[in-house]
């Protein structure tokens, strides 16, 4: 358990976190191409377009059940690959480069977390396989590489669901139906007015808030993109956040060149690390989910004929 906990550090778990405030965001992108229509309560907007029914925890009024809303979309992404992304800045007034920016690539049973940080922290990058995690950290001229016996779980990296119950729980949205690539979205938009309920809780001053969110009707949030002004100490910072899913149910991530300097033993050693063989030696799993068997000095290594190919980054919606 201790080494879950150690990679989750690493990767910056901002997730209801008051020290490190959500923050994040890119440049909106182009406008919905279809008018908007406003969301009624009948099941028609017009004589030719049909209204499907609210995504589950959205209401009519605007108000959002964020818990309702987080089981709709994990229950959306259940079984499916995709690649999400997310951004966030903290910087004050601008003046100082605060952005994180992490990147899961979700398969089958597999998955990459690729994440970049500001300042003198690590850039690392973790590979999750049947067999475990395979981390690099780069710090400055500093290279590590470690193999993890308990990485954790793809959703323990892509934080959708806190984001939505910090973000989406409060906040009196305008709901309307938009079409965007031959889907339907319900965009929910926000600025101004309630902010939300966990930002509240923090006990500081913030103003200036907004939120976008796209949402198909089966309660999938496609995107979410937040901003405000945080108040502390006489001190103001402002916040962007954003995140966005691609290649839903495409999704495949490629095995990193750089697994091949993992070392293949964990401390401690992780039961059933390794399978016995007749001659009593035994087999260590590798990156590409293949074993060997040690060589004459007792240590076993991936194979080199790993593909390096970093995965192209997905592309995001707009505000």
């Amino acid at each position: 358990m201790h080494r879950r906990v150690a990679v989750v550090a690493l990767f910056v778990v901002v997730a209801g976190c008051s020290a490190v405030p959500f923050g994040a965001g890119g440049p909106p992108e182009q406008p919905d191409t279809v008018t908007p229509v406003p969301v009624t309560d009948s099941e028609t907007a017009s004589d030719r377009t049909v209204v499907p029914p609210l995504p589950p925890g959205v209401r009519a009024d605007g108000q959002v059940d964020a818990t309702a809303l987080s089981r709709a979309h994990r229950s959306f992404l259940e079984n499916r690959s995709y690649t999400w992304s997310v951004r966030y800045d903290t910087g004050a007034d601008g003046l100082t480069d605060e952005e994180f920016v992490r990147r899961a690539v979700v398969g089958n049973e597999t998955f990459l977390v690729e994440q970049t940080s500001p300042g003198p922290d690590s850039n690392t990058t973790l590979y999750v396989n049947g067999t475990g995690g395979f981390l690099r950290s780069v710090a400055g001229n500093d290279t590590r590489y470690e193999l993890l016996q308990a990485p954790g779980d793809h959703t323990d990296y892509a934080f959708a669901d806190e984001a939505i119950g910090r973000f989406l729980d409060g906040p009196e949205f305008d709901v309307t139906l938009v079409e965007r690539g031959g889907q339907t979205f319900f965009r929910l938009y926000a600025a101004e007015g309630p902010i939300p309920e966990p930002l509240a809780g923090d006990r500081v001053a913030i103003t200036n808030f907004s939120a976008t969110a796209y949402v198909t009707p089966d309660g999938f949030v496609r995107s979410l993109a937040v901003d405000y002004d945080r108040h502390t100490s006489g001190e103001r910072s402002h916040v962007t956040f954003r995140y966005d899913y691609s290649l839903v149910g495409d999704s495949s991530p490629v095995v990193p060149h750089w697994t091949g300097e993992v070392p293949q033993r964990s401390t401690p050693e992780p039961a059933g690390q390794g399978t016995s063989t007749a001659d009593g030696s035994t087999e260590t799993p590798t990156a590409d989910g293949t074993t060997e068997t040690p060589d004459e000095g007792g240590t076993a290594t991936p194979t080199d004929s790993l593909d390096g190919r970093t995965p192209s980054p997905g592309d995001g919606d707009s505000r």
